[in-house]
């Protein structure tokens, strides 16, 4: 939820006229799928804060809505409560309006200016400079290394015993402690590796004797500059390997120095002002897409490049050791047979496979086919757009038609007319019989009548006019909308008539609206402001419908001549009407108009004349 408030707002009047006479808010759903509602309540400022609008609605994904309010008091303020959607996607504007239904400056207000919901922080400003960072603590000693624990002392190696016919193996013998380690001599100087020589062929292998037992290994010497290394002999098989001894204990490890404190960290520099974010404008309708032009032919695909060279083979890995030699027999008997060859030994690892060669080069890429022609953005006859001035449009975004009686003939039922931003003089009438169309202004659209005739005769069923400015140059007796037929509605638009002298029961009967006899039904004028007609509307016999939310002053009041309207929600300005609501001879009476104090109450304390 976002709450956006005004804040108190001074209207005093100014050489007896107080500034802004209406408020007109401004309301944006920027979300795609998601529908918010909105509660706006106006407040006047005077001894106490009282509550004089209070209107929610919703508004869908992608709409914009405009609310106009009474404001000729001396102070007021507005509060703008936003629920169901994301706020940031709801932009709202406030603005003042003179009598003339000009802004004024000191009361426009932007959506950065309203933003004052206590769920969100403001925009962030810009981050201050970085203090100077503390100065490091100094890091505590090292703890001591612990000493080593002895190492157990080797065991006596047995003496070697003959070499017999190889008998079972006896049992491991448990390993002793391993003495102390002496101190390693100095490694005397390498001598230079002698040839290898020739491999002799491999012997027979005698059969192993008995390992006896493994006397104690003497202090070793120092050692000796290394020879050269002979001719390898036979490997006679692996002997067991005796059982490996305990590790001795690990020394403590010494504690670790106290670190030492971090120094404190600077001050954060004060945030800077972020600036008021300008209004978004409105965005304009996307023209339909023109056909996708034919894609150009795929070009030859290039030749293969030449296969790189092969790499080169991995070094062959290391042959496996060989196994010990057995022991000699005792000579001097006769030459025994042949012993059985020793198994033969394991193979080594095979090498690491060299590196891949280079790939060949890539052929070369056929030429791209040529792009085909773009295509054209065709009009949309439900979205036509209207530019005063525009010449040989299509009625395009791009193009637009230059006259309102273009785009409402280019105009599909149910579609819209998008009246642009300017000012349209007219001089005769447009009639409208287009099921379910829209006529829609933008803010700075203005419908200037110059001529004794009736600019818009509405006819037909469910049409629509939304946000025009419509006025005269000059008093005529004529209506700026004529409405006949079946639930047509007239909202968010403001009709005046220039300023007329004397008092208005003397003034040219200008009207803003009025409905055709007996030809009008399901009539909805929602949301306008009217001033300085002779009447807002003239409600002829049997029309029905209703008139809600509407502002009004400087009139003579809404006519309801044997209608059936239901009037809710209307406010009046200053200069007041001579009198709100006027009831001639011939309405029915009962409900929607009775009891008048009911009706009046829920319209502002309207003023009724009641002739009936």
């Amino acid at each position: 939820m976002a709450i956006l408030l005004t804040g108190p707002i001074d209207n005093s009047p100014v050489n007896g006229v107080r500034p802004t006479q209406t408020v007109s808010i401004k309301i944006e759903n920027q979300s795609a799928v998601n529908a918010a509602t909105i509660l706006i309540q106006g407040y006047s400022l005077s001894a106490t804060r009282v509550l004089y609008v209070s209107e929610q609605f919703t508004i869908l994904p992608g709409a914009v809505a405009t609310r106009n309010y009474f404001a000729d008091i001396s102070s007021f303020e507005y509060v703008i409560t936003v629920t169901g959607a994301t706020p940031e996607d709801i932009l709202v504007s406030f603005w003042g309006k003179n009598s003339a239904g000009s802004l004024v400056a000191a009361h426009r207000l932007v959506y950065s200016e309203l933003f004052g919901s206590e769920n969100f922080n403001g925009a962030t400003g810009s981050t201050g400079a970085t203090g100077v960072t503390g100065v490091t603590g100094v890091t505590g000693s090292t703890g001591f290394t612990g000493t080593t624990g002895v190492t157990g002392a080797t065991g006596n190696t047995g003496a070697t015993g003959s070499t017999g016919l190889t008998g079972a193996i006896g049992a491991s013998g448990s390993t002793g402690t391993t003495g102390a380690t002496g101190v390693t001599g100095p490694t005397g100087s390498t001598g230079p590796t002698g040839a290898t020589g020739i491999t002799g062929s491999t012997g027979v292998t005698g059969v192993t004797g008995i390992t006896g037992v493994t006397g104690a290994t003497g202090i070793s010497g120092v050692t000796g500059t290394t020879g050269p290394t002979g001719t390898t002999g036979l490997t006679g098989p692996t002997g067991a390997t005796g059982i490996t001894g305990s590790t001795g204990l690990t020394g403590v490890t010494g504690a670790t120095g106290t670190t030492g404190p971090t120094g404190a960290t600077g001050p954060t520099g004060a945030t800077g002002i972020t600036g008021s974010t300008g209004l978004t404008g409105v965005t304009g309708a996307t023209g339909t897409t023109g056909p996708t032009g034919v894609t150009g032919a795929t070009g030859p695909t290039g030749a293969t490049g030449i296969t790189g060279s092969t790499g080169l083979t991995g070094v062959t890995g290391a042959t496996g050791t060989t196994g010990p030699t057995g022991d000699t027999g005792p000579s001097g008997g006769p030459e025994g047979p042949t012993g059985a060859t020793g198994a033969t030994g394991a193979t080594g690892n095979t090498g690491a496979t060299g590196a891949t060669g280079l790939a060949g080069a890539t052929g070369v890429t056929g030429t791209t086919g040529a792009t085909g022609a773009t295509g054209t953005v065709q009009p949309n006859p439900f979205d036509v757009y209207v530019l005063q001035g525009a010449v040989g449009g299509d009625g395009t975004q791009a193009s637009p038609f230059g006259t309102i009686q273009q785009g409402v003939t280019a105009v599909s039922p149910t579609g819209t007319v998008h009246i642009l931003g300017g000012t349209y003089p007219i001089t005769a009438n447009i009639t409208i019989n287009k099921a379910g169309i829209t006529l829609k202004g933008y803010p700075s659209t203005i419908i200037l009548l110059q001529a004794a005739v009736i600019p818009f005769t509405i006819i037909g069923s469910g049409v629509t006019v939304d946000g025009l400015t419509i006025t005269s140059d000059n008093p005529y007796a004529v209506e700026f909308i004529q409405l006949g037929g079946t639930d047509h509605t007239v909202i968010n638009n403001t009709l005046f008539g220039p300023p007329q002298a004397g008092p208005s029961s003397g003034w040219v009967v200008n009207r803003g609206l009025v409905s055709q006899i007996g030809n009008m039904t399901g009539l909805l004028v929602q949301n306008n402001i009217f001033y300085s007609l002779r009447q807002p509307a003239y409600f002829n016999p049997n029309t029905t419908g209703e008139v809600i939310s509407n502002v009004v002053y400087n009139t003579r009041g809404f006519v309801n001549d044997q209608a059936v309207m239901v009037f809710s929600g209307n406010s009046w300005g200053s200069p007041v009407n001579a009198v709100d609501i006027a009831l001639l001879v011939g309405t029915i009476t009962g409900p929607p108009f009775d009891p008048l104090s009911d009706l009046s109450a829920n319209n502002s304390t309207a003023t009724i004349q009641d002739s009936r």
